[in-house]
């Protein structure tokens, strides 16, 4: 079930996540392909675990909150996730394991810089944003209308990354 032990967790898996992708990119070469390919999954896949989560167990209630500014604020948040997804989507997409190989040293600097925006990201929402889930209305985190698929942009990503081998009947075609 949802919980916020849940959501902390899963905020410290993203970040040691993203720390491990800065750590390979601190590499002069780049690693084997299927290190690289992994780790950019796990990220993309704690990502897609994350957001769903988020939007149930935060945003939802922060919507509800009595005080105006605390609402705007996880419109703000909730708005923001998503241009930033689309952000790592296009990464993902531009970022192919033939471009990372090609061009390792600019591949890492947005690796890296997406890391830091990671990170930052889910400190200014401990500072910002979650504190204020005291003063919000307990409500079920379930799914609602209005709410983001993020699970669609998952199967993309794992498509962008090489993840599921074609399929016999792709290879056909």
């Amino acid at each position: 079930m949802y919980s916020i032990s849940r959501l902390y967790s899963d905020q410290e898996a993203l970040r040691a996540i993203a720390g491990e992708l800065t750590t390979l990119c601190s590499q002069p070469h780049p690693p084997e392909a299927a290190v690289i390919r992994d780790t950019r999954w796990r990220l993309a896949r704690a990502l897609l675990r994350h957001l769903p989560l988020k939007d149930r167990l935060v945003y939802s209630r922060l919507r509800h909150h009595p005080d105006a500014e605390v609402v705007a604020t996880a419109v703000r948040y909730s708005d923001e996730a998503a241009m930033l997804f689309g952000q790592f989507e296009a990464h993902t997409e531009r970022w192919t394991q033939q471009a990372v190989e090609a061009d390792w040293p600019t591949y890492c600097l947005g690796a890296k810089m997406m890391a830091r925006m990671l990170d930052e990201r889910i400190a200014r929402e401990e500072a910002e944003l979650l504190p204020h889930l005291d003063g919000a209305p307990e409500i079920p985190a379930e799914r609602r209308a209005g709410d983001r698929n993020w699970a669609g942009g998952g199967w993309r990503i794992r498509e962008l990354l090489g993840i599921d081998p074609p399929s016999p009947d792709s290879r056909a075609a």
